[in-house]
Parts: C-alpha cells; structure tokens; sequence
C-alpha cells in the first residue's frame, strides 16, 4: 500500500471514528414546548477555528425524525433568528411550519455557538438603561458581564457557526442539508451556500437578511410600516372611527417626556418590535390612543411583554459578537443618517449598537472575508424566498434584492403577514411542496392572499368585527 493509500485510509478511519462517537451520544430528550420525545447529541469543535488545538466548545442539537418513511436524505437544518436565538427553542414550529416537511423528512435544531446549551454567551440586555438612553450605564453592565465570560467572544461570529454545520454535517453521515432560514438565520443560510455550495440542496428562506442589506439600518423599513399601520386602521371602519386622530396622537406620545417608567426614547422601539407581529400590531392604535389619553397601562404592557419575549428569547451577547463583527463596522454615521431621515425612528437604533459594540470584543476579519460580509451571495441552489409585507425590518424588497444573484430562486410575498410568518395560513404547504421537489417555479404561492392582518383591538382588548 502506498503512503497516499495509507493517509487515505487513516482519513477514513477518523472520519469513522467521529461519526461512531457522535451517533453514540444521541440519547432521547424532550424540548421546551414540544411533548414528543425526539434525539439529541453534542458534537465538540474548537472554539477559535484558526486553533484547532486550542479550547474545545460543545455544540447542542437535537434531531427530529420524519413522520414516514423512508426520510428522505437530506434533513431539514433550521438556522434561527436573531441574531442569538437558540434552534432548539424552535419545537412549536414544528407543529406548525414543519408539519408537513417532517411527513417526509428529519428536522435537525442546533444551538447555533453562543445560544442555548451551546457554550450560551449570557449578558443580561441592560434593558433600563437602554430605555433611558442611558449609554455609559449600558456599557458598565456589558464590561461587568464581559468579565464573567468563560467564552472568548471574538470566535463567535457566524463564519465560525458554518464550520461547525459542516463538520455536523460530515459526522452525521448526511451528503446534503435542505435549510429553513428566518430572519439572521436566512443570512446564516445563504452564507453557508456560498461557503459550502455541494452541502446545500435547496433553501427556504423566510424574511430575508442577505449580506448587501445592513440589518442595524431599518428606520425607513420600520417607518413604511408604521404608516402602513396608519394607513390600514383609517381604512377600516372600526379602527378609524375609534381613533379618528391616531397619527396626531402618535406624535404627541413620541413627544412625551417621559411614559410611566420608561423614557418616551423607548416608545420609538416598543414600536419597532410591536411590528415585527401582526397580533401585536393590531394593539399598537388602541394603546398610543391610551397613552395620548393619559393611560400609558396599555403601551407599558405591551413594552413588557415585548422585552420579556426578547430577554427570553435571545441570547444578548451571541447578538452582539455577530452584529459588533458584521454589522457596526459597515454602519457608518452617514448611512444611519440617511436611513433615518423622515422617519419618526430616527438613528437611535442602529447608533445603540454602534455605543454598545464600542465595549463588545468581536472578530476582526482579513479583507477577503470583510468583503464578503457586505456582498451579494451568487448561486445556482434552489430557493424560496418569503417575505411579508407588513415587516418593519425585512420587507420584500429585501428578498427581492437577494433573488438577483440567486439564479434558480422565487420570491413568494404574503401582503398581510409580519416578520417570519412560515407557520401561517399555507405556507407550512409550500414549504414542504418546494422541499419536494426544490423546484421554486412550480410553488403556486396565490394561497398567501388568505393572509390577512388581524382585526385592530379597539378598546378593552376587544377586535373590530
């Protein structure tokens, strides 16, 4: 046997030996808010990629298997959103987005490094002090928590998660992943296609972030919404006669110097997130109507119930390695300007990250890698790209601007849907059907016409009818 015989086979031995040790970890479990019991398995990477030698990081997945069989081969890899949501917290969406998908194939959920049980970089969100604008408080609580850390932040950015999809990739035994994206998650899955194109079969792409559209600049979005919002509820026969005045009254809330607790430098953003859903936002003029009335109770219980969604739900210090690493630094001054022009938003969102990522260690990439973060992904990989039409933050034309240079691709919009929407109405269908068959041409998406923005609340938490 030659030496090259020989390094191949030790090759092949290895690779051997990583998959019997990984597919004897898979033990059954339970998720939060799924009562089935599914698989779940640990795979250890290095936490610095460019060190493989150096500290070991253990990645937490957990694989749900297809309803019938046989599944067919190529499981269904679920990015979450974000960034720093952890994949595993996804189980409702399997009752509802990936019904009919795991019929015919499995579901895989991993805790993407620095969420859930994934070596989690925990901080809690200085939630007070950014309710009062209060910068240097803000950065005090992020050093505090920075020197608690375990984990070297600046290896926790999203280049290094797509090394550590592909080795889970090798060490299932898996020729190809199909990917469900919603939100960051969509931009993990269309960087993943370009790093690893033979890996990826098809892409399902719900309210897309792709790399040329900077997430942190979203004021205009957010404002094209919020006058959508206006606009719907003086259409409606109920809403407008309820709050004959509701954009003089938003006006006057925004003005406010202060809304019970919280600094009225809040309400901009409780704004921002109460648009992200469409139940939410059909609360939004029942409760600025309130405030404006002076009866903020119903804008407070939305903004606590919108930042205990959030607390929950993210884990803050995984947002800020990705957005101090891939977003601050392409987000100039001028840029945060311009996108904040006319906007009732203004700057403040994209200029908090900017302050908090000036105390957040994060990566520094060489040119080449800086370049890709910011340019368009080019591909030949089946995709279908969802966006609805009321979200503030990714509209459709930002899943249009991704289709340019994804060749076999076709955009799908729900004109009454909000931000990653993939359970409503006959989306779970459409998703399986182009799962099927990854063809994006033949999914007939006129079924999302069905989706429609709920009644507005007019008053005592009851709907319009």
């Amino acid at each position: 046997m030659t030496r090259k015989h020989l390094a191949l086979a030790w090759t092949l031995f290895l690779a051997m030996l990583l998959y019997t040790s990984l597919a004897a970890a898979l033990e059954p479990c339970h998720l939060p808010n799924l009562p089935e019991r599914v698989e779940c398995g640990t795979l250890e990477v290095p936490e610095d990629r460019a060190n493989p030698a150096g500290r070991r990081i253990t990645i937490h997945f957990a694989r749900i298997k297809a309803t019938a069989k046989p599944a067919a081969p190529d499981p269904l890899l679920v990015l979450a959103g974000g960034p720093g949501q952890a994949a595993t917290d996804y189980g409702p969406l399997l009752a509802s987005a990936f019904r009919e998908a795991r019929k015919r194939r499995d579901i895989l959920l991993v805790d993407q490094r620095g969420t859930g049980r994934s070596s989690p970089l925990r901080c809690p969100m200085p939630e007070q002090a950014i309710a009062r604008g209060d910068t240097a408080s803000a950065q005090a609580s992020l050093r505090a928590c920075l020197a608690a850390l375990e984990a070297d932040p600046r290896h926790f950015h999203t280049e290094a998660a797509l090394a550590d999809f592909e080795d889970l990739r090798r060490a299932l035994g898996y020729r190809q992943f199909s990917l469900w994206g919603g939100s960051y998650g969509t931009r993990t899955a269309l960087m993943y296609a370009r790093r690893y194109p033979g890996s990826v079969r098809g892409m399902v792409l719900d309210s897309v972030a792709p790399p040329n559209a900077r997430i942190l600049l979203s004021s205009r979005h957010a404002q094209a919404a919020l006058e959508r919002l206006l606009a719907d509820c003086a259409a409606d026969e109920g809403c407008a006669r309820a709050f004959p005045n509701l954009a003089r009254e938003l006006d006057a809330v925004l003005a406010l110097p202060s809304l019970g607790p919280h600094q009225a430098a809040a309400v901009p953003q409780l704004l921002r997130g109460a648009m992200y859903s469409a139940q939410h936002a059909s609360v939004l003029p029942f409760a600025i109507h309130a405030a404006a009335n002076g009866r903020p109770q119903p804008l407070l219980a939305l903004y606590d119930a919108l930042a205990g969604w959030s607390l929950e739900g993210m884990t803050f210090g995984q947002t800020l390695s990705v957005l101090c690493a891939e977003e601050a630094p392409f987000t100039d001054a001028a840029a945060m300007r311009e996108d904040g022009a006319g906007s009732r938003f203004g700057e403040a969102y994209a200029r908090g990250w900017r302050d908090w990522c000036a105390v957040w260690p994060a990566a520094r990439f060489d040119p080449r890698l800086s370049a890709e973060l910011t340019r368009a992904v080019t591909s030949d990989i089946p995709t279908l790209l969802l966006a609805g039409g009321l979200d503030p933050v990714t509209p459709p034309e930002n899943a249009h601007l991704a289709a340019r240079t994804l060749r076999h691709s076709r955009v799908l919009v729900a004109a009454g849907a909000g931000h990653t929407f993939s359970g409503a109405g006959c989306a779970p269908r459409l998703i399986a059907a182009f799962l099927e068959h990854a063809i994006p041409a033949a999914v007939d998406g006129a079924c999302l016409a069905a989706i429609r923005r709920p009644p507005f609340v007019l008053a005592d938490g009851q709907p319009t009818l």
